[in-house]
């Protein structure tokens, strides 16, 4: 039983020295930086270019998957922010890391969400982005530069607040 805990002890510490060097490889995007831009695929058809496609206006990309507690909590505020100010030049995209589009969408209807879906199906954006938790946020300003970073769960409130000074 001893030999049994010590091979798994030693598994799990080789994987998490493994995520820490991943992580140490690539520089975590930081408040003030411009998004960097990458083109993926929508559920509904075509693609869309991050930020590109966002060019003027305030902007939060939530990186997300439905096994996500936080993230299915947030995902009803997200819909409740952007009905409310869509009409100010306000998006939401949600990128989905590593599901199929049958889950995908599954979710999406469940939720009646109506925001930009954006699949990422290999986790390949989330990890050029630094993604190594869920649920990631970031808020970008009009012109594409990144002006909050929120690891973690966020509250409708909480995301308001963040909006108002940049809507």
């Amino acid at each position: 039983m001893s030999r049994s805990l010590s091979a798994m002890t030693a598994a799990l510490l080789v994987a998490a020295l493994s995520i820490v060097s991943w992580a140490a490889d690539r520089p975590a995007l930081r408040v003030g930086d411009p998004f960097p831009s990458r083109s993926l695929p929508r559920l509904h058809g075509s693609s869309m270019k991050i930020p590109d496609d966002l060019n003027g206006k305030v902007a939060v990309v939530h990186f997300w998957t439905d096994w996500c507690g936080a993230c299915r909590e947030e995902m009803p505020s997200l819909e409740a922010l952007y009905g409310r100010y869509k009409g100010r030049g306000f998006e939401v995209v949600a990128i989905n890391v590593g599901q199929t589009k049958a889950q995908i969408r599954k979710f999406i209807d469940d939720m009646k969400l109506t925001y930009a879906i954006l699949m990422d199906s290999n986790g390949e954006v989330a990890k050029e982005y630094g993604v190594i938790g869920l649920p990631r946020t970031f808020i970008l300003d009009r012109h594409g530069i990144i002006r909050y970073k929120i690891v973690g769960e966020a509250d409708e409130e909480s995301l308001r607040k963040l909006l108002a000074g940049l809507l």
